[in-house]
């Protein structure tokens, strides 16, 4: 023992050059952060926020060509050969996953070439039957009213496509232990998988319609799902049938959807922290567009952390050296990265377009895409001059950049 700690004292005074350039090889922020908290010594030498971790890529499943893009190059991932009937509802652990016009849904890692597929879309538990055969009726699909009633209508493969499924999240890349799940239908109910599953399984929850999810997360272990009205939920992906508990109650202040909120995120922070985060619009009028309600911009965001004693949602101002991801992508909150430009991007949102509906018509939608810094209050779009990218683009980290 005493020889053990002889050997790690002299590791305490490594040269500061040395010690950057074994850091240099951790490409984890995780790792990193571990690396530098070994001892005070090297905390100290280290540099807090190392310029080799780059931010997200912007992936473009569409011609890069085809729009007018005024960013660095090495910040957009193309993606065109995804652009035709291919809609992309994920991104987690560097793995997108899409959905085919035909219903497969698979994961794919872009930087390996990687791929697995899910169960197929026609396994969601709403798709009460399937018939690729029958053109423009291959889906006939129950719907929900508000009293828990249900009916059933014929839907084509297109409508499916687009707006049954709004999000998919998995725990994991593709492994044995690896569970999915995917918020659908038009109350946004859950539906979970594990992996070599060829169906997609429902939380059979009396009055699950009613509650109208925006957003979920894996963590340790369980999944958090968060509603319109800020109420917090834990379900349990243990059983057959599955189970919820309400964690936070409704908020006055925080519940429904104002007519300029329209999305709620689900994030855990570097500390452990469940955070909420408000993203408000404006809605403007488009030519040719009768519906001013689905034309929108992001105007701010705001970020709650939740307080564990009191049991409710409290405003923060700041996200101190953090950045936080939201869209279509796994939510989450990462350390600050170097723009390759010498300065560092920290207290900010990244955002992309995960309106489906507005989606829905191809007019307007995917073009609402962009950093928005908590600090000044300003958005920096990515698409100023765009009403409209189909399919829209997503974000995505690589594996080894997730916390």
């Amino acid at each position: 023992m005493t020889q053990e700690i002889v050997q790690f004292d002299k590791w305490i005074w490594l040269p500061s050059d040395l010690l950057y350039e074994i850091g240099k090889h951790l490409q984890s922020p995780k790792d990193y952060v571990r690396f530098s908290a070994t001892c005070k010594s090297w905390n100290m030498k280290l540099p807090k926020t190392p310029d080799h971790i780059r931010g997200p890529l912007l992936v473009l499943p569409f011609n890069h060509e085809t729009y007018d893009i005024k960013e660095e190059k090495d910040f957009y991932l193309r993606m065109p050969e995804m652009q035709n009937n291919i809609l992309l509802r994920g991104s987690c652990f560097g793995w997108l996953i899409s959905i085919r016009i035909d219903g497969v849904i698979q994961m794919l890692n872009p930087f390996t070439n990687a791929s697995y597929d899910l169960p197929p879309l026609s396994t969601i538990p709403s798709i009460v039957d399937y018939h690729p055969e029958f053109k423009d009726q291959e889906y006939t699909v129950f719907f929900y009213n508000y009293d828990g009633s249900t009916y059933n209508t014929l839907l084509n493969r297109s409508a499916v496509q687009k707006l049954r499924l709004k999000k998919i999240v998995t725990s994991s890349s593709p492994c044995e232990n690896m569970l999915a799940f995917g918020i659908y239908g038009e109350f946004n109910r859950l539906a979970w998988c594990k992996f070599g599953d060829t169906k997609w399984t429902d939380f059979s929850i009396p009055g699950m319609h009613k509650i109208m999810l925006k957003d979920a997360i894996f963590d340790a272990g369980k999944v958090y799902a968060l509603n319109l009205d800020a109420e917090l939920y834990v379900f349990d992906v243990t059983t057959s049938i599955g189970g919820i508990t309400k964690v936070v109650p409704k908020s006055k202040d925080l519940c429904g959807i104002t007519t300029n909120i329209h999305s709620k995120y689900l994030v855990r922070n570097v500390e452990s922290d469940l955070l909420m985060v408000l993203r408000f619009f404006n809605c403007h009028e488009v030519n040719g567009i009768d519906y001013p309600e689905v034309c929108y911009n992001t105007e701010k965001f705001e970020v709650y952390k939740l307080d564990k004693t009191a049991n409710k949602w409290r405003n923060i101002s700041s996200l101190g050296d953090y950045v936080i991801v939201v869209g279509f992508n796994s939510s989450l909150c990462t350390l600050p990265f170097s723009d390759g430009k010498g300065n560092w991007v920290r207290n900010c949102i990244y955002f992309s377009d995960h309106q489906i509906d507005s989606q829905f018509n191809e007019i307007v939608g995917g073009h609402d895409v962009g950093i928005f810094n908590l600090k000044n209050g300003k958005v920096h779009e990515l698409f100023p001059n765009l009403e409209l990218l189909h399919p829209p683009p997503i974000w995505l980290f690589s594996q080894n950049s997730i916390c």
